[in-house]
């Protein structure tokens, strides 16, 4: 199963890459749980559904300005989850600052969708919680 929920992650990130919400959410679970208790100073920790989840990205972006965002390795644990680690970049749309970060998300797929992230400031952290190590 680990080969086909990797494909399922894949397309889902290459979908929001590409098109935002709208190619992110047909690989969503309807009952998504969206998990950010492992981001710091974040003030919401988890986010319920794909309306949850637009309302947490939306959120996200909004901070924003040219914002990007690229994959840099996606990997299989041993018990079927899918680890993503990304490179974000943008520019705080108020503060003007630059911002680059890496970042890391479990993925757990159940018949070929989404059906919780967790997401992590630190990737060595979710990789770490996922079996692996970088």
């Amino acid at each position: 199963m680990a080969p086909e929920n990797v494909e399922v992650v894949r397309r889902a990130w290459d979908g929001w890459i590409r098109d935002r919400w709208e190619g992110l959410v047909p690989y969503l679970d309807g009952d998504v749980i969206w998990d950010t208790s492992h981001f710091h100073d974040w003030p919401e920790s988890t986010y319920y559904g794909r309306k949850g989840v637009e309302r947490f990205l939306t959120e996200w972006l909004d901070v924003w300005d040219d914002y990007e965002v690229e994959v840099e390795e996606i990997l299989s644990a041993p018990d079927g989850r899918v680890v993503v680690v990304s490179r974000q970049r943008g520019k705080g749309r108020v503060s003007e600052l630059d911002m680059e970060m890496r970042a890391g998300q479990i993925n757990t797929v159940r018949d070929g969708k989404i059906t919780r992230a967790e997401n992590y400031e630190d990737p060595a952290e979710a990789l770490e919680a996922a079996g692996l190590s970088e």
